[in-house]
C-alpha cells in the first residue's frame, strides 16, 4: 500500500549520540519541570518518601512538555525534528543484541522522555472552517472588527430613558408614547426623547438617547395602539448589550493549539472566516503480525481453535481516528520476514509507523529483526509496566527523514494501554493539540487492588460517579490477552512502581479513557 507522497522532515542526522540502553536519573529528565522530577524520584524510588505519587508522574507529559511539544510560539510550518542536530546510534544492533537487554528495562517516564524528546507539530494546512471540527489551529486569530459594533438589546421589549420609569408599578404604570420600532438589522432612525418609548426586538441597535430596555413582560404591550403602560420598573439601566462586549478589534479570540468545538465554529464564523489554518492530522501506519491472526473472512478458524480474531488492527484504527490522526491499515502480516519487509517498506511516506506483534522474546517475533535489516536506530524495546512490557520506540532512515515507529506488543490489553500511554499523547501533540493527556480523577478503591512490585500497573476498572470520590471495581479478569474487559472499562486505575497492593478503601489515581481529549475553552483575551 502506497500513501501520498511528503517531505515532512521528523530528525536529521548530525554529531550527538547518545546511547539506548542509558537511563538517566529522574532529575535528568529532558523538558520537565523541576518538581516533576521530584516526584518522578519519590515515585520510582525503592525507598524513603511516599509510595503513592499523583498520577500525573506516571503520566508525566508535563506542563513544560506540553509547551515544548505544541505551545502557541511554535511555528505552522514547523516540521516534525526528533533530536534534531543529534544522531542516536546503536553499536551493531544484531537481534541477539535485541534479546540480551531484558534486564535493562526503562521506567515508563524515562520511556515517555525518551519518546518527547525534541518533538514538534506538523505543518499546517488550510480547511473549510465546517471541516475544522476536532482539528487544532495553527495559529492565533484575532478579532477583525468590534462585535457587537453597537449597543443592542437583550431583549424584546421597548427603549426608554430610565427616569421616565422610575417609581413604575402595576397600581402606579408609566404611560409612554410609543415612537415606533426597530428590528435587528435595523438602523434606528431617530433617537427616543423624554415621555416616548420605542419598541425594539433582541439583537436589534439601540436608539440614541435610550438607556433601558424594559422587557415586553413589563408592559402592558400596547393594549392601546401607540402608547404602553410601563408596569414595573426593574429593568431601569438594564438589558442592553454594550458595544464590543462580544470581542474588540484585535482580541486573541483563539490560541494556536485550541482544538475546534461545535462553539469554536461559531466564533471563527462570527470572525468572518470560512477556511481556517490546522495543524495536519499525522498519517499512521498500522501492521499486525502473527499467523495465528484471523480476520472475520476466516472466523471459522477461531471456532475451532485455530486461530485469534484480529482485534489489534481495527482497535487501534480506532484509536488512532480518535488521536486527531488518520489510520493507513497495512494489512496482517505473517511470520515471514519477506512479508513483513514489505509492508514496513510499503509505509515509507507515513508519518508514523506502528507495529502489533512480534516484539517479544518468542523465536516467531521477527518484527525488531526486520527493523534491525532496515537500519532501525532503538531508543528503547522495554519498559517497566505492565500491561505492555515488550513495548518499543525508535526511528527507521526514510531519504530525508527518520520515521518514528512504536513497536507495540501483540496481546489486546497490552497493545491498547501502551497505545493510551505512550502513542496516542505523542500523535496529539504532532496533530498540534494543547492538551494531550487523559483526565485523571482520584478515586475509592472498591476491592483490593494488586499488581507487580517491579513496573507500574494499570488495572481495568469501572467507576461508580454516584459515591463521592466515585467508587471504582475491576471490570473483570486482568489477563493481557482479554479483550472484553476493554470495552467494560471507564479507565485504567494506576499502581506505581513499587506497590504490590492498594487496600479497600483507599484512595488510587484513575485515568478515565472514555472521554475525548478536553478542548481549550472559547475566550476573547
Amino acid at each position: 500500500m502506497s500513501m501520498r507522497s511528503r517531505r515532512t522532515c521528523y530528525r536529521k542526522t548530525g554529531s550527538r549520540s547518545a546511547s539506548p540502553s542509558s537511563v538517566r536519573s529522574a532529575g535528568e529528565l529532558d523538558g520537565f519541570s523541576q518538581i516533576d522530577s521530584v516526584c518522578a524520584q519519590t515515585l520510582y524510588s525503592r525507598s524513603g518518601g511516599s509510595r503513592r505519587p499523583p498520577v500525573s508522574v506516571i503520566l508525566s507529559v508535563t506542563s513544560a512538555t506540553l509547551k515544548k511539544v505544541s505551545g502557541p510560539e511554535a511555528s505552522p510550518s514547523r516540521s516534525l525534528a526528533f533530536g534534531a542536530g543529534s544522531d542516536r546510534t546503536v553499536s551493531d544492533p544484531s537481534p541477539t543484541q535485541f534479546e540480551i537487554r531484558g534486564a535493562d528495562w526503562l521506567s515508563l517516564d524515562e520511556a515517555q522522555s525518551r519518546i518527547f524528546e525534541d518533538v514538534g507539530r506538523l505543518p499546517a494546512e488550510l480547511i473549510d472552517v465546517g471541516d475544522s471540527l476536532g482539528r487544532a489551529l495553527a495559529e492565533n486569530l484575532k478579532a477583525t472588527a468590534t462585535l457587537p459594533p453597537w449597543d443592542n438589546s437583550a431583549m424584546d421589549g421597548y427603549a426608554v430613558l430610565g427616569d421616565d420609569i422610575a417609581g413604575a408599578s402595576a397600581s402606579t404604570p408609566v404611560v409612554l408614547t410609543v415612537a415606533g420600532a426597530v428590528r435587528a438589522g435595523e438602523v434606528p432612525s431617530t433617537p427616543v426623547e423624554p415621555g416616548q418609548a420605542v419598541r425594539i426586538m433582541t439583537g436589534a441597535p439601540v436608539p440614541a438617547g435610550s438607556d433601558t430596555v424594559v422587557r415586553v413582560e413589563d408592559t402592558d404591550a400596547e393594549a392601546n395602539p401607540g402608547r404602553v403602560c410601563v408596569l414595573r420598573d426593574r429593568d431601569r439601566g438594564r438589558n442592553i448589550r454594550p458595544a464590543g462586549a462580544d470581542m474588540q478589534l484585535g482580541d486573541v479570540v483563539l490560541l494556536a493549539g485550541h482544538v475546534v468545538t461545535p462553539g469554536s465554529v461559531a466564533a471563527l464564523s462570527a470572525l468572518g472566516l470560512t477556511s481556517v489554518s490546522v495543524v495536519r492530522r499525522p498519517s499512521v501506519a498500522i501492521l499486525a503480525t502473527g499467523d495465528e491472526l484471523r480476520t472475520p473472512d476466516r472466523y471459522d478458524d477461531v471456532r475451532i481453535g485455530a486461530g485469534v480474531p484480529e482485534s489489534n488492527g481495527p482497535m487501534l484504527a480506532a484509536a488512532v481516528l480518535h488521536a486527531s490522526a488518520v489510520p493507513v491499515r497495512l494489512g496482517t502480516a505473517i511470520d515471514d520476514e519477506h512479508d513483513l519487509r514489505e509492508r514496513i517498506e510499503s509505509a515509507a511516506d507515513a508519518d508514523t509507523l506502528v507495529t502489533i506483534g512480534g516484539a517479544s522474546m518468542g523465536e516467531a517475533d521477527l518484527v525488531k529483526r526486520v527493523l534491525d535489516d532496515l537500519g532501525f536506530e532503538q531508543s528503547f524495546w522495554r519498559v517497566r509496566m505492565r500491561p505492555g512490557s515488550p513495548f518499543g520506540f525508535g526511528w527507521l532512515p526514510r531519504q530525508d527523514r527518520k520515521q518514528p515507529v512504536f513497536g507495540l506488543p501483540g496481546n489486546p490489553s497490552s497493545a491498547f494501554v501502551t497505545f493510551e500511554l505512550l502513542v496516542r499523547p505523542f500523535l496529539l501533540a504532532l496533530a498540534g493539540h494543547r492538551n494531550i493527556l487523559r483526565r485523571t480523577v482520584r478515586c475509592i478503591a472498591g476491592e483490593p487492588l494488586k499488581g507487580p512490585s517491579d513496573a507500574t500497573c494499570f488495572l481495568r476498572v469501572g467507576l461508580d460517579s454516584a459515591s463521592h470520590p466515585p467508587r471504582i471495581t475491576l471490570v473483570g479478569p486482568q489477563g493481557s490477552g482479554l479483550v472484553r474487559t476493554l470495552h467494560a472499562a471507564d479507565g485504567l486505575a494506576v499502581l506505581p512502581d513499587g506497590v504490590r497492593e492498594i487496600a479497600e478503601g483507599e484512595l488510587v489515581d484513575v485515568m478515565l479513557i472514555d472521554d475525548a481529549p478536553a478542548a481549550e475553552p472559547f475566550r476573547a483575551v
